[in-house]
């Protein structure tokens, strides 16, 4: 363990430790070269003697430490220093998803959705680079402050390879997919297994396999269904839980093939959540017609052929060898060929799963099997089109036009409305069996698309659909490839572009700026920021979107969001009141958006009588808007006068009656003090809007005349008590 204070190769200083998982632990620390903070994972010493451990901990670094992407945790360096093997990272603010889930319960749609979109993300960017993680796992996906989620934690990723194959089951038991369970192949649909196990967890709460052991658990995700998501949670969309059905498919082929793959499907759920477009192989509903991918079309092939050869093509037997010789494997003899009928397809889709069964029951490698049918069924063919040709030429059917095969041959195959069948009505002299080379159709319009094809003599099969970087009205996809060798008379199947695909923008209204940012930058979108006082939205929220919420985008767009900058603080400059008339000096007050706070008096032998001689801000400094000033204002000059002090009495916690009878009790208020002078005058020695504890004990003034005067003091207008003084 690293003590705090400590140094790794005299530049990142450990801070704390902050985790620990099962070969490393993990700790905060600064950067003193670059001066930022960071993590690094430092394997734990009993295993850094360990030449497997080290190995497999640098292959971490190596294989992180490719990527980059907002969804993925930085790995900025690698190292060892006097046996302490490292690696730093990117340091995340915020908790797992694991946490995250521990704390709600469950999540709502529209959180789970965007988070698994995050994730599912990063692991394309990975799976791109053919890196799989064979880990994922709510513990491994860190959410931060901003709202990005990231997948942390490739301890055990692995650079893809067509023939890795592990030894252990590597990812945690609950999360794990079967083909790891069982110590076989891991691919990038291993990942989308886990993630599927991920979002089953995040929309219900649990996850869907619990036992008493690890193992039991294991074999649960071998054998056993699991519950489907709505029987626990019946808000869950259908188009959601079909999504993590499909991910959670025992077998990888009926998963999804990419991550992009489950992108797609997952934006389209806020959208259209009872949609019809999650499909999974093999589940084929009633009466609806179903885009296989690949592996389903080599499937159902694999299953025809089986069932027109009269024997599986991968099926041996070992004869008894004689003493002394190894045991061949011996190819069973198969029946003569016929054309493969729509009704064989359908019939042998039952037989195929059977067998599909039995194989992952016999544990035979799929590689070795395929391999094995197709040498199998090549040679039949061979053998079967040479013994074809020498029985054809010695009977003379290729003599002429009058022979067997001197016929054109025609093309009676029926074509759905979106396809055209093309046959070249002048003179042919193809024979059966000749091929011509499917060009590259890609970027062409429908009707150049056509033409191409029709000169080839190759049938056409329209279909539409989105694309990112095909313009519309141009081929973006086509089936089969541009270079594959194919009878003339083959469909080919064109995909026509119909320009991007348009999907409602998400609401970001109320959320937080930089939170917002992310999610739509995760949609593909391109962000503009703008700020504006409200004063409704919090300072740092979205107030709008342009356009708004529910508007039609597509990928690349321009979404400006309008965050605000909380209320406006408007300021202003305090005018000069010196030498104006108290009255005068009042208007100014409220015309600079100031706030008159009432006034004393006092002699001045400068200023004439009612004039402002001072004021409680200084004439030119800013403010803000509103500000309170108090002003003095002069009684003229002193003249020789007897002088009283006048005590002010609190007219505060009594009861006062208005002029409208009401009584009330007040503890501030505009409190006024007037006193009645000997030699006839009056004057207001205090007027302030104040509250008991600001009133002065006592105010002085003078008189041209000794004797007794009178005090009045009024609370908000009303007199509240009266008074004598006396002027010496």
């Amino acid at each position: 363990m690293l003590i705090p204070g400590s140094y790794l190769i005299n530049r990142y200083e450990i801070i704390m430790k902050i985790g620990s998982g099962g070969m490393a632990d993990v700790y905060k620390a600064k950067d003193h070269v670059l001066n930022r903070l960071v993590a690094i994972k430092v394997l734990k010493q009993e295993y850094s003697t360990d030449a497997t451990f080290v190995k497999k901990f640098r292959v971490e670094a190596q294989s992180a430490a490719g990527l980059s992407h907002p969804n993925i945790v930085n790995v900025y360096d690698v190292g060892e220093d006097d046996g302490v093997y490292f690696i730093v990272m990117e340091l995340v603010q915020g908790i797992t998803l694991k946490n995250y889930i521990d704390m709600k319960g469950k999540l709502d749609i529209r959180e789970a959705l965007n988070i698994s979109v995050q994730i599912a993300s990063g692991l394309s960017a990975a799976h791109e680079n053919r890196i799989i993680h064979r880990d994922i796992k709510p513990q491994n996906i860190i959410m931060s402050r901003d709202g990005k989620v990231k997948v942390t934690d490739f301890g055990i990723a692995k650079v893809a390879d067509s023939t890795t194959v592990t030894t252990t089951a590597a990812g945690t038991v609950h999360y794990i997919s079967p083909e790891q369970a069982r110590g076989g192949y891991s691919d990038e649909r291993s990942d989308i297994y886990s993630l599927g196990i991920t979002m089953y967890e995040m929309v219900t709460g649990r996850v869907p396999f619990e036992g008493e052991t690890n193992v039991a658990v294991a074999l649960m995700h071998i054998q056993s269904e699991i519950t489907p998501p709505r029987q626990l949670e019946p808000s869950i969309p259908v188009s959601f839980e079909k999504i993590i059905l499909k991910c959670t498919q025992k077998k990888p082929e009926r998963r999804y093939a990419s991550a992009r793959e489950l992108i797609a499907d997952l934006r389209k759920v806020l959208t259209h959540p009872d949609g019809e477009y999650v499909v999974i192989p093999g589940a084929i509903p009633q009466g609806r017609t179903i885009v296989m991918n690949d592996n389903d079309i080599d499937s159902l092939k694999a299953a025809s052929l089986r069932k027109n050869f009269g024997t599986k093509p991968e099926e041996t037997y070992v004869e008894e060898p004689e003493e002394g010789e190894e045991e061949k494997p011996v190819q069973k003899p198969v029946q003569k060929k016929r054309p493969v009928k729509k009704k064989d397809i359908e019939e042998d889709n039952d037989d195929f799963d059977k067998d599909e069964e039995d194989d992952d029951d016999e544990e035979v490698n799929p590689a070795l099997s395929k391999v094995m049918m197709a040498l199998g069924i090549g040679g039949f063919i061979i053998l079967a089109v040479i013994i074809f040709f020498i029985i054809g030429h010695a009977a003379g059917f290729f003599g002429g036009s009058g022979s067997l095969f001197g016929h054109k041959n025609k093309d009676t195959s029926t074509e759905s409305i979106s396809t055209e069948s093309v046959s070249d009505t002048s003179s042919d002299t193809s024979t059966a069996g000749e091929r011509v080379t499917v060009p590259d159709l890609s970027k062409m319009t429908e009707d150049e698309a056509k033409a191409a094809l029709k000169k080839l003599r190759l049938g056409v099969n329209v279909q539409t659909g989105t694309s990112d970087d095909v313009p519309e009205g141009q081929v973006y996809d086509q089936s089969p490839a541009a270079g594959t060798k194919v009878d003339v008379h083959t469909q080919v199947t064109i995909n026509i572009s119909s320009g991007k695909e348009k999907f409602s923008l998400d609401d970001v209204t109320g959320m937080q700026y930089q939170q917002a940012q992310a999610q739509l930058e995760n949609d593909g979108l391109v962000v503009s920021l703008e700020f504006d006082y409200s004063d409704s939205v919090g300072s740092d929220m979205v107030i709008s979107t342009s356009p708004e919420a529910g508007s039609q985008v597509v990928k690349g767009d321009t979404i400006t969001i309008t965050a605000s900058k909380g209320k406006e603080t408007k300021t202003t400059i305090v005018p000069n009141l010196l030498g104006h008339n108290i009255d005068d000096a009042i208007q100014m007050i409220k015309d600079a958006g100031l706030t008159y706070n009432g006034k004393s008096s006092d002699y001045s032998d400068s200023y004439s009588e009612n004039q402002v001689m001072n004021q409680s801000i200084s004439a030119g400094k800013t403010v803000d808007e509103g500000t309170t000033i108090s002003l003095t204002v002069s009684l003229g000059s002193r003249v020789t006068s007897y002088s009283a002090s006048i005590p002010i009495e609190s007219p505060f916690g009594r009861d006062i009656t208005d002029g409208d009878g009401n009584t009330d009790v007040y503890d501030s208020g505009q409190v006024t003090v007037v006193v009645y002078k000997p030699d006839g005058s009056s004057e207001t020695v205090y007027d302030q809007n104040t509250s008991e504890g600001s009133l002065p004990g006592s105010v002085s003034t003078t008189s041209t005349a000794s004797g007794s005067g009178t005090v009045y003091v009024y609370l908000n207008g009303v007199q509240v008590s009266s008074y004598s003084v006396d002027f010496e």
